[in-house]
């Protein structure tokens, strides 16, 4: 199971034992004219530790990540690749 720390909140792939998860979070860097391919992971995980950290929660559990692309948008010639990432926020003693 991977785990890397974020500005204090524990980004992992998977769930240990012990975790209760607490909101799932399904989180995209998506907009016409937001230049999201120029987006990087940090950005994604910028989002998700402000979730996270509303939540009282110190981790994001089940977290997964990627870019996605739009067929409609390339044929606009609109930026059409966007950052994903899912997961649960969770709080880990």
């Amino acid at each position: 199971m991977y785990r890397a720390e974020y500005k204090g909140i524990a980004f992992i792939e998977g769930c240990p034992p012990g975790v209760v998860p607490m909101r799932q979070l399904d989180t995209k860097i998506d907009g016409w004219f937001s230049q999201s391919q120029l987006k990087s992971l940090d950005n994604i995980k910028d989002v998700m530790v402000d979730q996270a950290r509303a939540d009282g929660a110190n981790a994001i559990v089940n977290f997964k990540y990627g870019q996605k692309n739009s067929f409609w948008r390339s044929l606009l010639s609109v930026d059409d690749v966007y950052w994903f990432a899912t997961g649960a926020t969770a709080k880990i003693v």
